[in-house]
């Protein structure tokens, strides 16, 4: 083999490098193990000869997005020789609530923690963790407690937008700008969908000058999802507004009465 032949192979395995190691620049000061520590933090040592459960891993089967929270207990045995004070319980998913009554637990003592599990909204795979910490390893967890199942739709596919304008579904029907000023534009989505057979095809009705209306596709296909997206652009706002106002975008292309399919937008404009 040549050897400029050599220095290409060279320069294309570092070029390899650079990309796999830009990945991690979503935590550009953070090491991937310290990353995956804060997610998943290993557990305190000896943690099974202070504090025993009766089961760390509870399959809970599978639910439907239509059922109820369900709540479920798992029962701890302090079987060290000291008291133990557990602080708190974190859980990793904003699906599942824990109830721990915190404390002192005395040697021989037992004592139950709930994990309550919301499946609206929540369909797939269930594998929610809770993190019990004492008082003596703040940090370190002394043990992991796991929920795994599975959630299927609910009997309504689009419950998971609570609101309707005809066929239209939204995550939400208003739209907030937080900063808006200094001549720039600036955008805000709402997700929507399409739970009609026909396809939608969305333009505004009544805009102001200063601001623009359009979806992401232009066309929602039956079933299907796409982002609403106003923008705003800063040098157009008339001064009379004020630093902060509010004003409706009614949507044209959609079965409902205007009132119906009405977007209030609020602005909040700064120097």
């Amino acid at each position: 083999m040549k050897p400029i032949t050599w220095i290409q192979l060279l320069i294309f395995c570092a070029g390899i490098g650079q990309s796999r190691a830009l990945t991690a620049q979503d935590f550009p000061f953070r090491s991937q193990e310290k990353i995956d520590s804060l997610i998943n933090p290993p557990l305190m040592k000896q943690a099974e000869q202070i504090l025993r459960f009766d089961k760390t891993v509870l399959n809970i089967g599978t639910l439907t997005e239509d059922d109820v929270p369900q709540t479920y207990r798992f029962t701890c045995k302090n079987i060290s020789k000291k008291t133990l004070t557990i602080t708190r319980v974190r859980t990793t998913c904003g699906c599942a609530v824990a109830d721990v009554r915190t404390g002192d637990i005395l040697p021989g003592e037992t004592r139950t923690i709930s994990l309550t599990y919301h499946p609206k909204n929540h369909p797939g795979t269930i594998d929610t963790n809770a993190f019990v910490y004492l008082s003596s390893s703040d940090k370190t967890p002394v043990a992991r407690l796991t929920l795994v199942g599975n959630v299927v739709p609910g009997a309504d596919e689009w419950a998971r937008y609570p609101y309707a304008m005809g066929k239209l579904r939204l995550k939400q029907n208003q739209m907030k700008f937080s900063e808006v000023g200094g001549g720039s534009q600036s955008s805000e989505r709402i997700l929507c969908g399409n739970s009609g057979d026909k396809p939608l095809r969305l333009s505004a009705l009544i805009i102001p000058k200063f601001a623009t209306f359009r979806t992401e596709p232009e066309v929602i296909q039956p079933g299907g999802e796409a982002d609403i997206v106003v923008t705003i652009n800063a040098s157009l706002i008339p001064a009379e507004k004020g630093k902060s106002f509010t004003f409706p975008i009614i949507l044209e292309g959609i079965d409902a009465r205007p009132s119906d399919r009405t977007l209030n937008i609020k602005v909040n404009c700064i120097k």
